[in-house]
């Protein structure tokens, strides 16, 4: 009877195959996707009846003037301002549980993007999250708010902004 010759080649091989059985059932665990996650792909709004609740088209050619307009209402609504991008359209701000109004024991983020379609013409998006925290501090949850009256709100007050800027008044 021969002995089958075990070479450093083959040994290695070897090894590497039960590392992959051992670690497989592990990657593909991670894969399964429970409720909450599978909630986030659900929704009573499509994304297109979601865009055009979240969005606007504003008649001026001035990014810059939106875009400060947006900083205006949002600080005139209690938020504060966290980040702020000229160049890319971008503004983002939170507001703590304290506050009141609409959001009144919530915490909330929001993020605002311009995006200039014509010479005369920019959109603004705006995407409210509400903010959860679980019991362990360094997880926190967003989810996206949509309830068209949080977004015609702000659109409201970013328009009447526009509109007094323009105007000079």
């Amino acid at each position: 009877m021969t002995l089958p010759i075990v070479t450093a080649a083959s040994n290695f091989t070897m090894k590497k195959q039960l590392l992959f059985l051992l670690i497989a059932p592990f990657l593909v665990s991670g894969c399964v996707a429970n409720g909450d996650q599978m909630a986030a792909f659900s929704s009573d709004v499509s994304q297109v009846q979601q865009r055009q609740i979240d969005s606007r088209l504003f008649d001026t050619g001035d990014e810059t003037m939106v875009l400060q307009a947006v900083v205006g209402v949002l600080l005139d609504t209690g938020f504060k301002v966290t980040e702020t991008n000229i160049t890319q359209g971008l503004v983002s701000a939170q507001k703590g549980a304290s506050g009141a109004g609409i959001f009144a024991g919530r915490d909330v983020r929001i993020t605002v993007t311009t995006f200039k379609v014509t010479d005369a013409s920019i959109r603004v998006r705006a995407t409210f999250q509400d903010i959860s925290r679980g019991t362990d501090p360094r997880y926190i949850r967003g989810e996206q708010v949509k309830d068209a009256r949080v977004y015609q709100s702000f659109f409201d007050k970013l328009a009447q902004s526009l509109f007094l800027d323009a105007n000079q008044v």
